[in-house]
């Protein structure tokens, strides 16, 4: 379900997160820059993430308070060491290891804290219903547009007990981006609050995924359609 870019886009993809907390060093960012002026996906994940990292610069450390999607070692490590969490990717990027995309991960994921910003929400929204051929499990989504992106109210029942799964959004642009997790209770219908920084006219998918990758329900419009 997700798009897979080229090679040379894959190893583009740590230097674009860096660059877009301004970590990159110059002689990385010249090849970086030569990379983007060629590749349309490239540009608009870079967009994106310029985007992300420009909404984190309003965030108040001391205003911040705990999601039930965000575990609290992630929410200190993302508000405290940004600038740790880009050198580290950049290092991981040279040594071409799987985790090239973790400031990829670590900007997206810091989202999913910015509800703090408290701003009130706008009146669109829409509600989608989730579901699997593999599974009795269901679940829905309320998505609320809010100045900042987007709050997601989620609601699922029949997941596996005691079972983490993840939620995520897909973009007009065909990326993906986590917000938020869900542990399934027997018997027992479980809501949790979300978000997600990616405006509401831009998401076109929702998916749930278990700890082993697999994807179990979703929600998802044809590539490059609008829901």
């Amino acid at each position: 379900m997700e798009s897979v870019s080229g090679a040379a886009c894959e190893q583009w993809r740590g230097a674009i997160a860096v660059d877009a907390l301004g970590a990159l060093e110059p002689d990385e960012r010249l090849g970086l820059l030569a990379h983007l002026d060629g590749c349309a996906e490239c540009r608009e994940t870079a967009r994106e993430l310029a985007q992300t990292a420009s909404v984190l610069a309003f965030a108040d450390r001391e205003e911040v308070r705990q999601t039930a999607s965000v575990p609290p070692a992630l929410a200190e490590r993302v508000l405290g060491s940004l600038h740790d969490d880009a050198l580290a990717a950049r290092r991981r990027r040279r040594a071409r290891v799987g985790g090239v995309l973790a400031a990829v991960g670590a900007i997206a994921a810091s989202l999913a804290i910015l509800l703090a910003i408290g701003q009130p929400a706008r009146s669109s929204g829409r509600t989608e219903v989730l579901s699997g051929p593999a599974t009795a499990a269901t679940a829905s989504a309320v998505l609320s547009a809010q100045p900042w992106g987007t709050a997601i109210s989620f609601t699922e029942h029949g997941l596996a007990t005691g079972g983490v799964f993840r939620v995520d959004m897909r973009t007009s642009s065909g990326a993906w981006w986590t917000a938020g997790s869900i542990t399934g209770v027997a018997g027992h219908t479980v809501t949790a609050s979300m978000s997600c920084y990616v405006p509401l006219h831009r998401i076109t998918g929702i998916r749930v995924t278990d700890a082993a990758g697999r994807t179990i329900l979703w929600n998802v419009a044809a590539h490059g359609a609008s829901w």
